[in-house]
């Protein structure tokens, strides 16, 4: 079970996700690799688990890790055949010994890989992966309610074949149960009415359901807002996007990979418990409905040109609000209206 949960996820697709091999080649860094392939630097090439990404064994090699910023810092035993994970009282088994790391149960476990800075020719250092940081300084950090809560929802099962007893096991798709945690992040509410035959369309955005800015990650992911006024039949007959995000750029201030970058332009990403509205006006059919679609992107069409790569996008939420002729005086039938999305 938990293996196939791991098979679904980012961290399996961790050494082979275009994104991620285009970026490795073109940067020639091998960092990139000591949390992409973890085993990769700790163990012969020839294993086959050394291209599974982030597999069952990097993870369950880890002993202890540092709280370092800057750089990932794990301690891992490769060499006892011991699997660590967070049960004190499991006993060995005939294919390996069991170690106790409390750290399975703790942020800092994540944190190893979630937090890298990159150091410039200037001296200073350039915030990459941020979400480790910005956990701590959140309601989820500081409450103490750990990554692993939201990523890892336990249930009460056997932790593997064979074993005595049920305890709590995490999922391991790391994306929720059924990969819903990018539904899960935002709240939103939009409402639409009519202005001078046109319609007004706001669109309010709410971090309730991550104790880190959305969208986390690499920089260049977007969350993308569009919004579409369709006829009776369903046809677009106006159409609105705009993006959020973090943009990195070199010395011409040309949007780049992180590899690549000197400085931020912008950071516009959602911050915890922050609420954003976005404002949009389009040119309306005679009736019909507004469709407002919020989706996360991987990569920006910047990067994604740049790279080679077509980006991956993924649904946060859809809302649509109908509308009918307008009414002599009194605006469009049905209108305003406001309708609620919760995470």
């Amino acid at each position: 079970m938990l293996h196939a949960e791991w098979k679904t996820s980012a961290h399996a697709r961790a050494r082979r996700s275009p994104l991620y091999v285009a970026m490795r080649d073109r940067s020639k860094n091998p960092v990139c690799e000591v949390c992409h392939a973890p085993l990769a630097g700790l163990t012969d090439p020839a294993e086959l688990s050394v291209d599974e990404g982030v597999t069952c064994e990097a993870c369950h090699a880890i002993r202890d890790v540092g709280d370092n910023a800057a750089e990932p810092q794990y301690t891992f035993d490769l060499q006892g055949n011991r699997k660590f994970g967070p049960y004190c009282d499991a006993k060995d088994n005939y294919f390996h010994k069991m170690g106790c790391a409390p750290a399975f149960r703790d942020a800092r476990v994540c944190g190893g890989c979630h937090a890298f800075s990159m150091p410039l020719a200037n001296g200073k250092s350039l915030p990459i992966i941020t979400e480790f940081a910005e956990w701590r300084a959140s309601s989820f950090g500081v409450s103490g309610t750990a990554c692993q809560e939201c990523h890892m929802p336990a249930e009460t099962t056997h932790a593997a074949t064979g074993t005595e007893r049920k305890v709590r096991v995490a999922h391991h798709g790391f994306m929720g149960e059924k990969g819903e945690i990018v539904q899960k992040a935002l709240g939103i509410v939009a409402s639409a009415a009519d202005h001078a035959g046109k319609l007004a369309v706001s669109v309010v955005l709410k971090n309730e359901g991550a104790g880190h800015a959305v969208p986390a990650g690499v920089p260049g992911r977007q969350v993308v807002v569009r919004v579409q006024a369709l006829d009776e039949k369903g046809r677009a007959q106006a159409r609105e996007e705009r993006t959020i995000g973090r943009v990195l750029v070199d010395e011409s201030g040309r949007e780049v990979p992180f590899y690549a970058a000197i400085a931020e332009k912008r950071d516009e990403r959602i911050t915890p418990g922050e609420t954003r509205t976005l404002a949009f006006e389009l040119d309306a059919p005679r009736s019909g409905s507004v469709v407002i679609e919020v989706a996360w992107r991987s990569a920006s069409p910047a990067l994604a040109e740049a790279l080679g790569v077509p980006a991956e996008e993924r649904s946060m939420g859809k809302i649509e609000i109908p509308f009918g002729g307008q009414r002599t005086g009194k605006g469009r039938e049905h209108l305003p209206k406001t309708v609620v999305a919760r995470p």
